[in-house]
């Protein structure tokens, strides 16, 4: 669960506006975001000792009514509170049983995920709710009467498939969207700084950063053993582009991004205009993403960006990205669970000249 220099250019209205419910409040610059990010979903001192509900009780028993737990004070509601008040919404509608608990509801993804101590208490617009039963009548019922929920999915196939494409032979996996949006953000902290990283989650794959991610890690030991300073970094899956942009806070000269999911380019590019304050870069786009396919084949270059780095946009199969990018100094291969990535990184280890990391 997710808890969830010198001048650049000024982002337009436009390259912040929602790429799903078109609204310009959605989106936020790295810095605004960054500024209320680990405070957002503190309680106030009326709140902070809020019990939480037991999660397997069943809710009948806990007496519990849709206006429970919301904090006069601060106006914010303990997760246990809001996620009793969607189950009471399923439960109502037939879509649960009446003896259902808190544990039988879904997966709430908070607008914007950061490493908490404790369960949030949640402004409005705050979560996402995956759930795996539900319609849309009901979804439009939960987004109305819940406050705190921004966009209501419904899960397709085992909780264990990874949203988006295995690879570009195979076919898209997607949640549907019910109701509302369901963009949301990951802080993702590091010794190379911080950065904001928005994706639509009905099609792309939900991360659940942490501190200590093991894939934060090993970019940081590529910053610590000198591999990023001037280098030149291909990051081959890129989805929304968290390892590359990182790769460029650690000082790389040129990051190559690929991702053959248009999906993840979209959200991609969204993050190069969040995040181009802490990147000190100005981005140009170069290909109208209305005419690419869904899945990528060869290698198209959609965007360029320029400053303290260089920053490359890859659409494509990564197999064919050696025709466009044929040597750099590092290689990041980081496929989804059942993807082989030896083959790939056979291929690129004449390519890379440093390192091929395969996370």
């Amino acid at each position: 669960m997710i808890y969830t220099g010198a001048a650049y250019h000024l982002m337009m209205p436009s390259e912040l506006k929602c790429p799903t419910c078109g609204s310009m409040d959605c989106i936020k610059p790295a810095e605004e975001t960054l500024r209320q990010a680990y405070t957002m979903y503190s309680p106030c001192q009326r709140c902070w000792h809020d019990k939480p509900l037991d999660k397997l009780t069943p809710l009948v028993e806990l007496g519990f009514e849709p206006g429970h737990g919301r904090c006069a004070a601060c106006g914010k509601r303990h997760l246990d509170y809001t996620m009793a008040h969607v189950l009471d919404i399923l439960i109502k509608s037939g879509f649960k049983d009446a003896g259902a608990a808190l544990k039988d509801v879904g997966t709430p993804l908070i607008s914007y995920g950061v490493t908490m101590v404790e369960p949030p208490r949640l402004p409005p617009k705050s979560i996402v709710m995956v759930l795996d039963n539900v319609d849309k009548a009901v979804a439009h019922r939960i987004l109305e009467e819940v406050p705190e929920v921004k966009g209501v999915l419904k899960r397709t196939g085992k909780p264990s498939d990874s949203v988006g494409i295995l690879d570009t032979s195979s076919k898209p996996h997607v949640y549907e969207l019910m109701s509302g949006c369901d963009v949301r953000a990951d802080v993702v902290s590091s010794l190379l700084g911080d950065l904001c990283l928005y994706r639509s989650q009905s099609d792309c794959h939900i991360e659940f950063w942490r501190s200590n991610s093991v894939k934060v890690k090993a970019v940081e030991k590529l910053f610590l053993d000198g591999l990023l300073e001037g280098a030149v970094v291909v990051d081959g899956f890129a989805s929304v582009g968290t390892l590359g942009l990182l790769a460029a806070l650690g000082g790389a000269r040129r990051v190559i991004l690929n991702d053959a999911w248009l999906p993840a380019i979209r959200n991609l590019l969204i993050n190069l205009e969040v995040n181009k304050g802490a990147l000190n870069i100005a981005v140009d786009r170069l290909a109208d993403l209305s005419l690419l396919p869904r899945v990528g084949d060869e290698p198209v270059l959609v965007a360029r960006a320029s400053g303290n780095v260089e920053l490359d946009v890859y659409h494509g199969d990564f197999r064919k990205l050696n025709r466009a990018v044929p040597a750099c100094d590092v290689c990041i291969i980081d496929t989804f669970p059942g993807v082989d990535p030896e083959p790939l990184s056979r291929q690129w280890q004449d390519i890379a000249s440093k390192k091929v990391l395969i996370l």
